[in-house]
């Protein structure tokens, strides 16, 4: 807010003190574009955008495992968790509300830190870590995503195996790969500018600290399955 204030000095008031400009926000480890109104004419006009589903939101995320599908819809309600206060769930509640993410896969990965799956996401809702609990609904967590079952942290698994058989003779612990935010980036930002009519097609690359954890992952291809000489 410091760094848009000391560019822009004023922004919209509809914030209030504490978010001046903000017309909607990403979560605290979540990387990519947000959209700030420099006046309130402007800021109730993208904020009316949001709400009727005309501001088209893509996202790129890492998760766990090899999702099945090429693409796919989650059409679930997210609520407030009722026994984890600070997590939402797909599960449905009464206080759920409606929400919609379209998935498809970029990239497929099997390395010796396991399986996993980049994927584009696009959501016609933006609910409370939508993405994140969508994705963990069906079994795929978004990596680092450690409130929703994702792992900050991947252990070589062919190391470790080897490590186990041959414990008495190797002390060298198997590589780990750490990563200190959510893998989700929101990538794509299009919709109709306010003021000039003209369409706005925006977009931000990956951050370099995902580039280079994917570029990690997939320098560590797996290791091919042995099959038994006699077979």
């Amino acid at each position: 807010m410091n760094a848009l204030l000391f560019r822009f000095n004023k922004l919209s008031t509809t914030g209030g003190d504490l978010r001046p400009g903000i017309v909607h926000r990403l979560d605290k480890d979540t990387s990519g574009l947000i959209v700030v109104a420099k006046n309130d004419r402007t800021h109730a006009a993208l904020g009316e955008m949001f709400s009727s589903r005309q501001m088209k939101k893509t996202y790129i995320a890492l998760v766990q495992g090899a999702v099945e599908r090429q693409k796919g819809t989650i059409n679930a309600g997210v609520g407030r968790d009722p026994v984890r206060r600070t997590r939402m769930t797909a599960k449905p509640l009464g206080d759920a509300r409606s929400a919609v993410s379209h998935y498809e896969v970029v990239r497929r990965l099997a390395t010796r830190f396991g399986k996993f799956t980049l994927v584009r996401v696009r959501i016609e809702t933006g609910r409370t870590h939508q993405i994140r609990v969508h994705m963990a609904s069906i079994g795929h967590s978004v990596v680092g995503d450690t409130l929703y079952g994702g792992s900050g942290q991947l252990t070589d698994q062919v190391a470790s195996q080897a490590a186990q058989s041959k414990a008495a003779r190797r002390k060298a612990e198997p590589e780990r790969l750490r990563l200190g935010r959510n893998f989700l980036h929101a990538a794509r930002l299009e919709f109709t500018h306010p003021g000039t009519g003209k369409l706005l097609q925006l977009e931000a690359p990956l951050p370099e600290e995902l580039e280079k954890f994917l570029a990690c992952l997939e320098s560590s291809p797996a290791a091919p399955v042995r099959k038994d000489a006699r077979n």
